[in-house]
């Protein structure tokens, strides 16, 4: 190695050095995550590198888990897992992976789980929350909405009308008049368009 080689080598250690040490600092000073971020930054780590040198540091330190060590956690807990197609079993294989893992949010817990699922062949079937009930929302936008369907012809003087007698934060409501106006606009074409 010529001499350039080694000095440079050198200097790039330094640089991680830098931002190992900041990390140290962060981490002991309990800053949040975009704080450890931009101590990291402060030391010549460019915006782009900040994510990845962040992760790398916080496997190294044993805050966060690679995946390949994520995966092993998750296949030795799904080896015990049962009944996941009920919420009970489910949740409590997601508690299961997040105390057997380190830095495993319950989330990517579920995460993992779903994607286990998905590669075993046949596919597992697993637990999901039920889907809304598709009821409506009981707000103003909604009470407009019926005005227009009731009166798709209804004038711009009548909307500025509703709008004012309207029960609420009507001042918050008069804000946003020219939404409204808008929404009362494509009401009229589409009322005359059908009528046409």
């Amino acid at each position: 190695m010529n001499a350039e080689a080694t000095e440079v080598a050198e200097e790039v250690e330094d640089k991680d050095q830098l931002a190992r040490d900041a990390f140290n600092e962060a981490v002991a000073a309990e800053k949040t995550e975009d704080e450890i971020k931009m101590a990291i930054i402060s030391t010549g780590v460019t915006f782009k590198d900040v994510a990845r040198v962040y992760k790398k540091f916080m496997i190294e330190s044993g805050l966060a888990m690679s995946k390949e060590d994520r995966d092993a956690v998750v296949a030795k807990v799904m080896a015990k897992a049962k009944s996941l197609d009920t919420e009970e079993g489910f949740n409590k294989t997601v508690v299961a992976i997040r105390e057997s893992g380190n830095g495993i949010t319950e989330k990517s817990a579920a995460a993992s789980i779903r994607a286990w699922a998905k590669a075993q062949d046949p596919v597992v079937e697993v637990y999901a929350k039920p889907k809304g009930g598709g009821v409506a929302r009981e707000g103003f936008r909604s009470r407009f909405y019926d005005a227009l369907v009731a009166n798709p012809a209804m004038t711009k003087e009548e909307c500025h009308e509703y709008l004012k007698a309207a029960e609420g934060t009507s001042s918050n409501i008069m804000k946003h008049e020219s939404n409204y106006q808008g929404m009362r606009g494509l009401a009229n074409r589409i009322h005359e368009a059908k009528a046409a």
